[in-house]
């Protein structure tokens, strides 16, 4: 049976050797008589001092190994006697050293005899094994400490590493649910061209062959720079625009300095979207759709406005909001609270806006 195991700390050991020499300096001057402004420190002394804390960092593995034995989950009575054990052995073994050492250094430099130094150290034996038995204590108490701060960061990192798994997956579900979305949207667009412009159904057809070869350059990134959004904002208005040139005017009002802003991928998208399809598809007169981006107080705002008809008539009952239920859930899987997002009605204006806190 082995009593003492081995157990590997999971940091540098010079550490422990360091701490061991400062705590036998400082138990040193402790111990050390004074004489006016000066201190006494014997050899003696200093060799038996240093030499028991450096053999408890020696052992500090093993000690380690005791504090997470396994006897204890198969049997507790055995486990408790090989814990007994072990720390008496370590004990003896630190006692016997650390003696020895002085002990040697004390007949060398005196007259005394092997027996006498014997006697010497006989009235002390009891004293210096409790001694010994408080120092492994502190030692178990402190690396159970040590283990239980290690485990709980442990416990902690793969809480954060399982919670960024979850959002990555959650992420990429979600786009992948909007690209179908955005291709039925697409096509309808197109269909509403075949047989009436063919020329411009042509065309269409290359633009979005364009758009989709982009969204799936970006299928598995989830945070892109507004200037790449943008692009795609822009290709999707030359898409909307062979049906609605001749009575679509487009407004960009964008702050440069929120062009490097990191934006979730086709953050835009579904609000474009939303505006052709229950917005400005339903107005025949003149419409406008507009986009506002600027930093504010290191906020990134966002604002599309688009022309909604007057009349209250006109019903989205057939409105799934698939495209703006998704972009809810992909801002507050990513930021959180960190964002706000809300949709208003003005007038005969649909505005939504969106604001990414501290993007900075």
């Amino acid at each position: 049976m082995e009593i003492i195991r081995k157990q590997t700390l999971g940091f540098q050991k010079k550490y422990v050797y360091i701490i061991a020499l400062v705590i036998s300096v400082i138990i040193l001057i402790q111990v050390s008589t004074t004489n006016g402004r000066q201190f006494q420190v014997f050899l003696g002394h200093i060799i038996l001092f240093i030499s028991n804390y450096m053999v408890w960092a020696f052992l500090i593995e093993y000690i380690n190994g005791l504090t997470q034995i396994q006897h204890f989950k198969v049997d507790k009575v055995k486990g408790t006697f090989v814990f007994i054990i072990s720390i008496l052995a370590l004990v003896a073994i630190n006692l016997i050293i650390t003696n020895v050492l002085y002990y040697s250094y004390i007949i060398l430099t005196s007259d005394i005899s092997v027996n006498e130094a014997l006697n010497r150290f006989k009235p002390f034996i009891v004293k210096s094994a409790l001694s010994r038995l408080l120092d492994i204590g502190v030692i178990i108490v402190l690396l159970r400490i040590v283990q239980t701060y290690r485990t709980l960061q442990d416990k902690k990192l793969q809480v954060v590493s399982l919670k960024n798994d979850l959002h990555q997956t959650q992420l990429l579900a979600l786009q992948s649910q909007l690209n179908p979305h955005f291709l039925f949207n697409a096509l309808h667009t197109l269909n509403t061209l075949i047989g009436y412009d063919n020329a411009k159904a042509q065309s269409m057809v290359i633009k979005i062959t364009h758009l989709l070869r982009k969204i799936l350059s970006h299928k598995e990134t989830p945070l892109i720079t507004f200037q790449e959004e943008l692009e795609y904002f822009e290709i999707y208005l030359d898409i909307e625009q062979e049906r609605f040139n001749d009575r679509l005017n487009v407004i960009l009002d964008v702050d440069d300095a929120a062009l490097d802003i990191k934006v979730p991928t086709l953050l835009l998208q579904p609000l474009v979207e939303n505006a052709f399809k229950h917005g400005i598809s339903q107005i025949e007169d003149e419409a406008e759709i507009k986009l506002v981006a600027r930093l504010q107080n290191n906020d990134m705002l966002i604002s599309i406005k688009n022309t909604i008809p007057k009349s209250t008539n006109i019903t989205q009952e057939n409105s799934t909001k698939i495209g703006l239920n998704n972009l809810q859930q992909r801002l507050e899987t990513m930021f959180s609270v960190d964002y706000e997002f809300s949709t208003t009605k003005e007038n005969n204006e649909f505005v939504a806006t969106i604001l990414i806190k501290d993007v900075n």
